[in-house]
């Protein structure tokens, strides 16, 4: 069994929606301040799920309230969201936006990353990308990525066990004379089953580990 911090959900105009949940699962989700999720009941939901930590300060239980396709890369995009509004969104696990964090907020990220190499010798990849962040107007800042492939790795979950490769990208911001580390645990099928990321140097860490996939991605 596992105790996490509040977050409740509204899901609005989705394929997947709470408006049929039972009022066990509603009370489970809204009711307490000291939500007790089951194995049987993560499995047992009808939606896909995620933990989500923020800033190591406990999990978070969440599930999927939009996917839809990038508009301009046709990518599909992955939104998280809480019924105060926070949001996450991902690409392949890939932080790309958040909204309402309790801190600063990643508005937009220019998400050029590769593949990763799944192959018996991944190799290294390089790209630039460039991220915007509120408060204050911080756009524009272009980032140096560097991927390495660093070892094999289990990751449990309260549903399964998965075999991945685990990679870092260092992060550089040669404008902030700042880097960061991000860590992803990815699958054979180069789908990414755990990650920790950053959203920008001295700024919110998230670490999300994914529950029930969402098929259509």
């Amino acid at each position: 069994m596992f105790t996490l911090l509040v977050l409740s959900f509204t899901l609005f105009g989705c394929s997947q929606r709470f408006k049929d949940i039972n009022a066990t699962a509603y009370e489970a989700i809204y009711g307490s301040d000291d939500v007790q999720i089951t194995t049987s009941y993560i499995q047992d939901l009808p939606y896909s799920s995620m933990f989500a930590e923020i800033n190591d300060q406990g999990k978070i239980f969440m599930v999927l309230a939009y996917a839809e396709a990038n508009p301009e890369t046709q990518v599909q995009q992955l939104k998280w969201m809480s019924s105060d509004r926070a949001m996450i969104t991902t690409e392949n696990s890939r932080i790309v936006q958040t909204l309402l964090l309790p801190y600063e907020n990643l508005v937009s990220i220019e998400n050029n990353a590769p593949n990763f190499d799944v192959s018996a010798n991944p190799k290294s990849q390089q790209w630039q990308s460039r991220y915007d962040w509120q408060p204050d107007y911080r756009f524009g800042y272009t980032a140096e990525i560097v991927r390495s492939y660093i070892g094999s790795e289990i990751v449990t979950t309260p549903l399964t066990s998965i075999e991945t490769k685990k990679y870092i990208e260092t992060v550089s911001f040669p404008a902030l004379e700042a880097e960061i580390e991000n860590i992803y645990w990815v699958d054979s099928n180069g789908r990414v089953v755990k990650t920790i990321q950053s959203i920008g140097p001295s700024m919110t860490q998230l670490e999300l580990t994914i529950l029930k996939d969402f098929n259509g991605q």
